[in-house]
């Protein structure tokens, strides 16, 4: 018998299906040989990171299994804009609808998130690593200027904008006047 509130080995596939019907909770720390692919990701050399996750499971009303939970990790990731670690929070909402064969997962696909689980069992790191991944944001600086990023504007910083009368003279300006010029 499976209690509601469960301790379960870090590597230890979960039966989805006896999960449901116990409306088990399921809470773990992952860390890097957890998470494989998202260890690829993050700088673990100078920022030590984990995730905390809660997956709570449940049947639905139209007997669809859930896992509905939470997860968040603190890590250190490269700016692609600025080229620096920075850390940065990734936390989020994991509710997804879990089903054995691909066939559910099509009818399903286009009003939920949907996890196909094949010999009735899931992976609670693996869902967690797919969320983790789909969290990452294009660029980890923010919108608005990056303090670390090099200035990228005309005139460079120190010199002076040019005037009107640094502009070179238009080369057709000699064709309008000889134009203009009466004969």
């Amino acid at each position: 018998m499976i209690a509601p509130a469960m301790k379960t080995r870090q590597d230890e596939p979960l039966r989805y299906v006896e999960l449901a019907r116990q409306g088990a909770r399921i809470e773990r720390s992952l860390a890097g040989n957890d998470l494989p692919r998202w260890s690829q990701l993050v700088d673990g050399a100078e920022h030590e990171w984990h995730v905390q996750a809660v997956l709570e499971f449940s049947i639905d009303d139209r007997g669809l299994i859930w896992a509905k939970g939470r997860y968040e990790s603190r890590a250190g990731l490269l700016c692609t804009r600025c080229s620096e670690v920075l850390e940065h929070v990734f936390s989020g909402e994991i509710s997804a609808c879990i089903v054995d064969n691909e066939s559910r997962a099509d009818e399903l696909a286009a009003d939920c998130d949907v996890l196909i689980a094949e010999g009735g069992l899931v992976s609670l790191a693996e869902i967690v690593e797919d969320e983790l991944l789909l969290a990452v944001p294009e660029q980890l600086c923010d919108t608005s200027e990056c303090e670390r990023l090099l200035p990228l504007s005309y005139p460079a910083a120190g010199a002076e904008a040019p005037t009107a009368d640094d502009e070179k003279e238009n080369p057709f300006e000699v064709l309008a006047r000889l134009k203009n010029k009466p004969a």
